[in-house]
Formats: structure tokens, sequence, C-alpha cells
């Protein structure tokens, strides 16, 4: 995306759950801002984006707010996501 103009990159989750948006070993490469958003949250971006006039759209600006839940017994929940190819990745879950 990033190689034909394009500033940020938007997943829509088109399941109606929580995703998550992970990496498989080959996004370092990746330098634009990018996130994953709720499928209710995209139908309304699309809504609007389909019925939006082309000045409009030069015009958009798009604020994001990240929230991050805390857990109230303090206790810190993790996953690992790594790809089995990746050396760094193997070195890492040894070392942790």
């Amino acid at each position: 995306m990033e190689s034909i103009g394009v500033a940020v990159g938007i997943v829509i989750d088109t399941m109606a759950g929580s995703g998550i948006m992970s990496d498989d070993g080959t996004g370092g490469g990746i330098r634009i801002p990018s996130m994953l958003i709720s499928k209710q949250d995209g139908d309304r971006l699309l809504k609007w984006y389909n019925k939006a006039t082309q000045e409009e759209k030069d015009q958009l600006v798009l604020m994001a707010f990240f929230e991050m839940k805390f857990n109230e017994d303090n206790k810190v929940q993790w996953d690992f996501f790594m790809t089995s190819s990746s050396d760094r990745s193997l070195d890492f879950l040894e070392d942790f």
C-alpha cells in the first residue's frame, strides 16, 4: 500500500467480535500507521465514504483513540504471536 501512496492502513474486522491484528513476521517493512477497527465502526466509516463527495474525501482528517483496558486485579495478561520461520522469534521465546 505504501508504494502506491497510501498514508494509513485501516483494516475492518468483518466479524462482529473483537479481533486482534498481529504480525506474521513480515510486517517489519511497514512504515505507515495501521489499525484494526470493529465491524460496527468500519460499517459507519464505509457508509460515510460511499456517500461523500470527492471534495469531502479530499478534506478528510481521521483521528483515532487507542484504549487499553487494565485488569482491576493488577495481573498482566499476555499472548505471544510469532512465526516459526523467524529465528529472532524463537530466540526471544527461549530467552523469555
